[in-house]
């Protein structure tokens, strides 16, 4: 019974963690493509107001990409109209359904409009650069409100509480009372090298999901 509890276990563990990455890689490269997302608009439209075709703002974008997700992007663009023949709005559709960024994707469904219609990418790269520079100013405020908050809690929760606590064991200590079978200098080890270190993870993790990553 229980080799078989533990087949089933790890049979059922495996999938589960590979399906699991996968959410988490898709998770990433969403992050990454929105984080840069309105400096890679900025420059294809001054490139787009130079009169640049959409096939040499994709070319250019292989040479001077920094961030990986965008960069293969354009690289499977460039592909599929060299190598598969495919005309350049089934291209920018084929990347809309490629890259897990719902924003990059409402971008290109622009693109792909206005390539069949008017041709002016100048136009709508700046209209998309300024939206967008609007959009991550409201994060960065956003993000700005937040940390004001988290340092707060920092002061109450990691500085200001433990000495407190630290100051109410050594009373109790004199006192020579114990609590859940503790003594007050046990409870003092406990959270020295056990509770300040785990609140301390716990607070730079929160910090690292709310913090925007810039390269």
């Amino acid at each position: 019974m229980a080799v078989f509890i533990f087949s089933c276990i790890t049979s059922s563990t495996v999938p589960i963690t590979f399906v699991l990455y996968v959410f988490y890689r898709l998770g990433q490269r969403k992050k990454e493509i929105e984080t840069t997302l309105v400096y890679t608009t900025g420059y294809m439209g001054v490139l787009a107001a130079g009169g640049i075709p959409i096939e040499k703002i994709f070319e250019r974008m292989v040479q001077i990409e920094q961030q990986t997700a965008i960069k293969d992007l354009s690289k499977k663009f460039i592909t599929n109209i060299r190598m598969f023949g495919l005309d350049v709005i089934s291209s920018l559709r084929d990347l809309m359904l490629r890259n897990p960024s719902e924003a990059f994707s409402k971008l290109l469904i622009g693109i792909a409009n206005t390539v069949k219609t008017s041709g002016d990418l100048k136009s709508l790269l700046t209209f998309e650069t300024k939206r967008l520079l609007h959009e991550k100013r409201e994060q960065l405020k956003k993000t700005q409100r937040t940390l004001i908050a988290l340092g707060e809690i920092y002061i109450a929760a990691i500085v200001v509480g433990p000495l407190a606590f630290i100051i109410m064991l050594t009373i109790l200590s004199i006192l020579g009372n114990v609590a859940l079978g503790l003594s007050p200098v046990e409870q003092l080890n406990i959270l020295v090298f056990f509770g300040l270190p785990t609140l301390s993870t716990v607070f730079i993790l929160v910090l690292n999901s709310v913090l925007p990553e810039e390269e």
